[in-house]
C-alpha cells in the first residue's frame, strides 16, 4: 500500500474533522436562517456572556462538568440536534402554509379579473412567474431579473 497505517489514521481523523466541521457550518447556518433558533441561540448566547463563559464548542469524547456539578454533552440547549431539526420543520411548515395561503389569494385576485384581462393570457413566449419557476438553490443567475 501507498500509505503507511499512521498515514491512513492521519487521513481518516482529517476526514471525519472535516466532516463534522461541514456538520456544524449547516447546523449553525440554521440557527441564524431559522428566526426561533437564531432567537434561542443569541438569547443563549448572552446568557453564557453575562456569566463570564464565552461559548465554544468542546472537543473530544465524553461528559464535562459545570462548576454546580451538573453534566453536559455539549449540545445542549437550542443547538441540539433535537431542537434544531424540530424548529427547522417547524419553520418550513409556516413558510409552505404561508405560501399556500398567498397562492389563494392570488388564485382570488385572477379570478376577480375580467375573462379578456391580458394578464390571464400571456403570450406564449413569456417566462413563467417568478412562483412557477423551479427553484435552483438561489446560487444560478436568471438573464431576466430585471422583470421580476
Amino acid at each position: 500500500s501507498l500509505l503507511s497505517p499512521s498515514q491512513k489514521k492521519a487521513n481518516h481523523i482529517q476526514s471525519e474533522q472535516k466532516r463534522r466541521a461541514n456538520i456544524r457550518r449547516g447546523y449553525d447556518a440554521l440557527c441564524e436562517t431559522v428566526p426561533a433558533l437564531r432567537e434561542a441561540c443569541q438569547a443563549e448566547d448572552e446568557q453564557l456572556f453575562a456569566d463570564g463563559k464565552p461559548r465554544n464548542r468542546r472537543r473530544g469524547k465524553g461528559k464535562a462538568k459545570i462548576d454546580d456539578g451538573e453534566k453536559v454533552d455539549g449540545r445542549a440547549g437550542p443547538r441540539s440536534e433535537n431542537v434544531v431539526l424540530s424548529k427547522s420543520i417547524d419553520y418550513l411548515h409556516e413558510l409552505l402554509s404561508e405560501r399556500e395561503a398567498l397562492m389563494q389569494r392570488h388564485q382570488a385576485a385572477r379570478s376577480a379579473l375580467p375573462a379578456d384581462h391580458p394578464l390571464l393570457h400571456p403570450p406564449p413566449d413569456a417566462p413563467l412567474p417568478l412562483w412557477e419557476r423551479k427553484w435552483t438553490g438561489g446560487e444560478q443567475d436568471d438573464e431576466d431579473d430585471e422583470d421580476d
